[in-house]
């Protein structure tokens, strides 16, 4: 999926998969090297372009565009997530296209191995999809130009960069369409993480306000999506809105066009009813012409049909990814408590690194940076960060009190 998301930024497809040998080959082949020297010479290219796994080593930002896609039916998975990504994450990609080019460097081996690499071709690709949570988009934006400056850092945590944003925004996006029409899509509902060194129990907010809010959110995902494509074909919209943004469409319609719509979801709700044989609306008395009754009661007529023992089978795997990209990084399971969100010393430091970029901010401000990136924490694991923190030497401290106390920049 990294791969691929890549390649979505830089309009880039991948045409061949990288061969290490055939590339180990061509380069040897271009110096002049005694018939004795040549294996250890061939060596140091494997060494240099293979990891231990024997996969692609990324000894350059412009070798993330050549990881391949797994074998198999998982194959069409990863590159729609990938397009997704891309086209949720990144606003404008023309400044992050230069940094996956073959820039010249400094490293001979390295250049010698990027000049035999080929395989990607040009894509004038349409959009797909639309962020509904631009905040997000603009502050990965923010935080990626900030990590490229750093390449070595940059390749070591590109991954899980994007990882945790990617379920940052599935999560986010999961709690407010369960809000239905009180949700807010200018900031991120507070979601409380454990750190991973630290024990926890159910008094701590971590544990009422974290995964477990996520995952009872999440039991209504499949409904709620359906719901709002019922509405965005009657709404007759292109842009695939939110429940507050359908709600502001309507509100912005003329009298008699909104009794025409009031009225046409009226009439669908009684025939999808009928056609998934649910029993009749008495009297319509639950149908009156009103916005939110109405919202209200189409939401309701499609959970019941997904309530049917054939239809539940949907419904429970549906949310299912949110669980899979978190358990590789960001859930740990603490016993009868369950999975909970984790975070482990790298991904903080990750995340405080991006919170700071250059400046040195107080400890208050950090917890601020943090909480726009999604991270809340509770007064137990704000302590055990600020022990890390002096641990780590990144306090500056003008007293001992915490308002006095300053992060410095990590990177």
């Amino acid at each position: 999926m990294l791969g691929e998301f890549t390649r979505q930024l830089c309009t880039n497809r991948l045409t061949k998969e990288l061969s290490i040998e055939e590339i180990i080959k061509e380069a040897a082949n271009l110096i002049e090297v005694s018939s004795e020297d040549k294996p250890y010479f061939e060596q140091i290219l494997r060494m240099f372009l293979q990891d231990k796994n024997e996969s692609v080593k990324v000894f350059h930002p412009h070798v993330f565009q050549y990881l391949p896609f797994c074998s198999g039916a998982e194959m069409k998975g990863e590159q729609e997530i990938g397009k997704f990504l891309a086209e949720v994450l990144i606003k404008d990609s023309t400044h992050l296209k230069s940094i996956f080019e073959k820039h010249i460097s400094k490293d001979l081996v390295a250049k010698l191995i990027l000049n035999q690499l080929n395989g990607l071709e040009r894509i004038e690709g349409k959009q797909k999809y639309i962020s509904k949570l631009p905040y997000i988009t603009e502050l990965f934006q923010e935080d990626f130009l900030f990590l490229v400056q750093y390449e070595d850092y940059f390749k070591n945590h590109y991954e899980m960069f994007v990882s945790y944003y990617y379920f940052l925004y599935i999560t986010q996006l999961t709690l407010k369409l369960s809000q239905k029409g009180k949700a807010q899509f200018n900031h991120n509902n507070e979601v409380f993480f454990t750190l991973d060194w630290e024990a926890t129990s159910k008094s701590r907010k971590s544990y009422s306000y974290g995964y477990h809010m996520i995952k009872e959110s999440a039991r209504s995902l499949l409904i709620d999506i359906n719901c709002l494509e019922h509405l965005n074909f009657l709404m007759g919209t292109d842009d695939s809105q939110t429940y507050p943004e359908l709600k502001e469409t309507f509100e912005n319609l003329a009298n008699d066009e909104q009794t025409m719509f009031l009225e046409m979801l009226r009439d669908w709700i009684m025939e999808y009813r009928v056609h998934q044989v649910l029993s009749e609306v008495e009297g319509n008395l639950d149908l009156d012409l009103d916005y939110d009754s109405l919202v209200g009661n189409l939401f309701l007529s499609i959970e019941e049909a997904y309530e049917k023992p054939s239809m539940q089978g949907p419904q429970n795997r549906y949310p299912l990814s949110i669980e899979e990209i978190g358990k590789k990084y960001f859930l740990k399971t603490r016993g009868s408590l369950g999975y909970m969100l984790n975070v482990s010393q790298d991904l903080l430091l990750l995340l405080t690194a991006l919170s700071l970029k250059n400046e040195r901010k107080s400890l208050k401000q950090v917890f601020v940076e943090l909480e726009l990136r999604g991270l809340s924490f509770d007064r137990y694991s704000r302590e055990e960060i600020v022990k890390l923190y002096d641990k780590l030497n990144l306090l500056d401290k003008k007293s001992d009190s915490g308002d006095a106390q300053y992060v410095k920049p990590i990177l």
